[in-house]
């Protein structure tokens, strides 16, 4: 018997692929491709060769449907004596879900594709056609050329870490775009909330009350005493007494700088601000239910990674819990990958290589081919690096000493630390550091801050890695 390797041009899941055609009972098998949608589902069954053996058919997204499937399907291969039953499904939004893992209950291979995959075979073979039945055809098509992930096996705590991870980051956004509104209101309230422009060493310069916009004592002062009629009524002893009694801590020179803006403001009174003051109040209520919300996540994301493999990232300096989930939960089933270079083509931030007639070959931009979510996270992951990260430090500055504009610099550093995430999630393995100051325990400890988590960290990680 030939053992095949993984070494497929579309990775592990194209050898799997290539190891189910080469059986010698293929011609058993049948393929059935499902276009998944919110109430009504088509499907429709082939032979590995293309030849349809069951016309599409519509079946509604519930238990009935499912049973109206499966006995379409049982038809045929009682009918033609088929063995196995392979399916193809669409990435479609959630609605597929559900399906792939009632397949996977019935034995069935299930092969998940990605909505662009389907959407470039179409444009390729049947041009701006789309239907149900084109729709089929392009996932039968698409499975046939080795496309897609064979579910072998379900692994939920990934799923349940992307699902998290992703809504923490729709979070932050909102809460973003709450902060931008909090600053609109601000602005008309109290001018020179923010700051103010002054002349230092004959050059402006913004001088502001305060270092974070929405601090402790920013919040506070926003929701109780937002216009500046409400500070200089306050006074310095009115401002000293509140910062005490609601532990605010303001020095001396916030007061008194607060104080000389609120006094030299042009904002509106405050009788003419009704309509922005209501707003103010409504918009820091959806801050604190965000940011409440966020925490929340966050706390339930920490248990989560530490439940994975991916959390043996957290001894990569630079790299912190949120970061690292969001990095674990999108790189998925390493074991799905041969190599780290096909997870950087999927979130789509390998360079386009241009070479042509015996030139030189030139790099332009990355290919954004892959996942957006993906190719957000390997960004971030590279900005934080090259500043919380000693090593990649050194790799940051080195590039931009040689040109590299900044996002460029990033790029390549969230690559590589993608390239050691594959390595150490792979193997099992902790970040290996030529730092003569790095220190596991010290790293762990500045992030899991919980000394629960921290003995959970060590039992789980430093036990694996001690035993291979």
């Amino acid at each position: 018997m030939v053992t095949l390797s993984f070494n497929h041009i579309q990775g592990k899941n194209g050898s799997h692929w290539n190891r189910l055609m080469r059986e010698e009972k293929a011609k058993e098998y049948c393929i059935v491709a499902i276009d998944a949608a919110k109430f009504v589902n088509t499907a429709m069954v082939c032979t590995i060769y293309g030849d349809i053996l069951q016309e599409p058919f519509e079946f509604d997204g519930s238990m009935t449907g499912y049973q109206l499937m499966k006995k379409y399907i049982d038809s045929v291969c009682e009918t033609y004596a088929l063995s196995q039953v392979i399916v193809g499904i669409e990435t479609t939004a959630h609605y597929y879900e559900d399906l792939v893992r009632l397949c996977m209950n019935e034995g069935y291979i299930v092969r998940i594709l990605n909505a662009a995959t389907t959407a470039r075979e179409r444009e390729t073979v049947l041009n701006y056609t789309k239907t149900d039945r084109v729709d089929l055809m392009a996932i039968v098509q698409s499975l046939l050329h080795g496309r897609g992930g064979t579910s072998v096996e379900s692994i939920l705590e990934l799923e349940s870490l992307k699902t998290l991870t992703r809504a923490r980051r729709a979070l932050v956004n909102a809460q973003t775009r709450t902060i931008n509104h909090l600053r609109l209101y601000m602005d008309h309230i109290f001018r020179e909330f923010q700051g103010k422009n002054l002349k230092v060493d004959g050059e402006n310069k913004v001088i502001k009350i305060l270092n974070q916009f929405v601090s402790k004592t920013s919040l506070f002062l926003m929701r109780n005493h937002p216009h500046p009629s409400d500070i200089l009524t306050l006074g310095k002893a009115g401002l000293r007494k509140i910062s005490i009694e609601n532990n605010l801590k303001i020095r001396e020179d916030v007061i008194d700088r607060l104080l000389d803006y609120a006094a030299n403001s042009i904002s509106k009174p405050k009788s003419l601000l009704e309509s922005e003051l209501i707003l103010l109040q409504l918009k820091l209520d959806e801050y604190e239910l965000i940011h409440h919300q966020i925490k929340q996540l966050e706390d339930v994301i920490e248990a989560k990674l530490l439940e994975t493999d991916g959390g043996i990232l957290l001894s990569i300096p630079g790299l912190g819990i949120t970061t690292a989930a969001e990095l674990t939960a999108e790189i998925g089933n390493v074991h799905d990958y041969s190599h780290a270079g096909q997870l950087i083509k999927m979130a789509g931030t390998n360079p386009i290589v241009r070479q042509s007639g015996g030139k030189k070959a030139n790099h332009y931009r990355i290919s954004k081919q892959g996942r957006a979510a993906f190719r957000n996270v390997v960004y971030q992951v590279g900005k934080n690096v090259s500043v919380q990260n000693p090593e990649m430090k050194v790799r940051y500055l080195a590039m931009k000493d040689k040109g590299k504009k900044a996002g460029q610099s990033y790029i390549a550093l969230g690559n590589r630390i993608l390239r050691i995430a594959f390595a150490m999630i792979n193997d099992q393995q902790l970040y290996k550091s030529s730092e003569a100051d790095y220190c596991l325990e010290k790293v762990i400890a500045g992030k899991l801050r919980n000394k629960d988590k921290q003995k959970l960290f060590n039992q789980r990680y430093l036990k694996e890695v001690a035993e291979l």
